[in-house]
């Protein structure tokens, strides 16, 4: 993650949450039977708005996913960028996190959860929140998120999606008086939490 979304005050995101666009179509460009990822990487990353996102094959294909533009910048709702790129153990599904501007906000924030895999978008996940953090598991057959506010209380919604379907598999809440997991959560969400602590204490003088 590229911001400290807890913090202080609560902030709703229903109302974002409902003007998030769809899927823009993904690039013309698809690899060939057989091929993996070999990487994955954004235009300008690091800014607040980055550029298009590259998916480089091992047959030498680039498929672009590109930031639909809009006629002012860092207009409300749009998306910003690409952030928390990741590709699968399996090396064919790729994920990351769709940025985009709101009300009150001096960065943008990630949104939804984007997985793609042989050269097309095949999920998009909004909870309707902030995503926090994400990883892939079982090989890619399945992928962990944890959600919250961009501002307020340290408690994370926790939960496993079957990519293929996109069924919900599991949810487990973070503890509000501790702020953190309970002892007892299932590992994927102690892994997650794990990471989300770690990217935390990289950006706390952010």
């Amino acid at each position: 993650m590229d911001a400290p979304w807890p913090a202080l005050a609560v902030l709703a995101f229903s109302a974002a949450q409902a003007a998030v666009p769809d899927a823009p179509v993904s690039g013309s460009a698809r690899p060939t039977a057989g091929s993996q990822v070999v990487k994955v990487f954004a235009d300008k990353p690091g800014a607040d708005e980055t550029g298009s996102l590259h998916i480089v094959y091992s047959d030498g294909v680039d498929v672009v996913e590109t930031v639909p533009p809009t006629a002012e910048p860092k207009t409300e709702h749009s998306q910003a960028g690409f952030s928390d790129l990741d590709v699968g153990s399996d090396k064919e599904t790729v994920g990351w996190a769709e940025t985009y501007w709101e009300c009150c906000q001096s960065y943008p924030m990630p949104l939804v959860l984007t997985l793609y895999r042989a050269g097309g978008i095949v999920r998009r996940i909004r909870q309707g929140q902030v995503l926090w953090a994400w990883s892939f598991r079982e090989g890619a057959q399945r992928v962990a998120t944890v959600w919250g506010t961009a501002h307020g209380p340290e408690v994370g919604d926790y939960r496993l999606y079957d990519v293929r379907t996109g069924r919900l598999l599991a949810e487990v809440y973070g503890d509000e008086d501790t702020q953190q997991l309970k002892s007892d959560a299932p590992g994927w969400a102690q892994e997650l939490q794990a990471k989300l602590d770690g990217v935390q204490g990289d950006v706390s003088s952010h």
